[in-house]
């Protein structure tokens, strides 16, 4: 049997199995997909999961906070676009070659096509992680019109120079006029679930906000969006679609997606 799984710290809380694991079951697949838990304390342990992956028959993993950027120094190989953003959140273990791709973007473009058109948008991402640089170099092909804002302003303008996009001030976004603004930081996450980027009179009321974040689903961001009479999208619609995407290159065939969004909704239902 192959195990996947998802690596990162905490885990606890993913949704990622309770998807995997009834596409893994419908289709009769001989594998297991599990919460794979790497303690950042130890400096050693993730190298020292990479390369025993082999040894512990691991097929493939998930790649979450907070190792989608130092996870790619372990990879023998890497997807374009996985190299280009410099962020890995899926490995594939090919003859023993550890494959580092990035789904993030294609979760993001899927989940914001179910509410708007993506072409020609102007675009705020607030964050300069992993999923944020992935989001913003996908959001190119759309011609969209791509602003970027991290509280650490260099960390911004460092993505801003390399994706020939705009770095931007706090100060700048109630007047700029956004038509889709994206979280993409662990900002308004659990258990810090009051704080909030921005508040409802920085929102336009034209505008869909989406929020990354899965923990709460309803961040305080999109309860503020709300407030301002906007559209909202919350975390879990990207985490499904990225997920599809991942397991179509765990095992080489298409994802049931139907079964997957199920098992997603029914869990969270669960831990209600």
């Amino acid at each position: 049997m192959k195990t996947f799984g998802i690596v990162g710290h905490p885990v606890r809380q993913s949704l990622s199995p309770a998807m995997h694991n009834a596409a893994i079951k419908h289709l009769g697949l001989d594998a297991e997909y599990r919460l794979l838990d790497i303690d950042p304390k130890d400096p050693e342990e993730l190298a020292n999961f990479c390369y025993e992956s082999d040894l512990n028959n691991i097929g493939g993993f998930s790649v979450t906070m907070p190792y989608k950027l130092d996870i790619m120094a372990y990879m023998d190989h890497y997807d374009p676009l996985a190299k280009i953003v410099g962020s890995v959140n899926t490995v594939v273990n090919e003859d023993n070659k550890l494959i580092g791709y990035n789904t993030d973007a294609i979760g993001a473009i899927q989940a914001l096509r179910e509410k708007t058109n993506l072409i020609g948008k102007k675009i705020l991402i607030m964050g300069a992680g992993g999923a944020a640089r992935a989001i913003a170099y996908s959001m190119k092909d759309f011609q969209a019109d791509v602003h970027i804002y991290n509280r650490t302003l260099e960390k911004a303008e460092e993505i801003a120079k390399a994706f020939e996009i705009e770095a931007i001030d706090h100060s700048k976004i109630q007047t700029a006029d956004f038509d889709i603004i994206i979280n993409a930081t662990p900002v308004g996450m659990f258990p810090n679930s009051e704080e909030s980027l921005l508040h409802s009179d920085k929102i336009p009321s034209h505008a869909v906000v989406m929020d990354i974040i899965t923990n709460p689903l309803e961040t305080q961001l999109l309860k503020e969006a709300k407030k301002a009479g906007a559209q909202t999208i919350s975390g879990e619609r990207m985490l499904l679609h990225q997920a599809v995407d991942q397991f179509r290159l765990f095992f080489g065939q298409e994802a049931p997606v139907k079964v997957m969004e199920e098992a997603l909704y029914e869990e969270l239902k669960r831990r209600r």
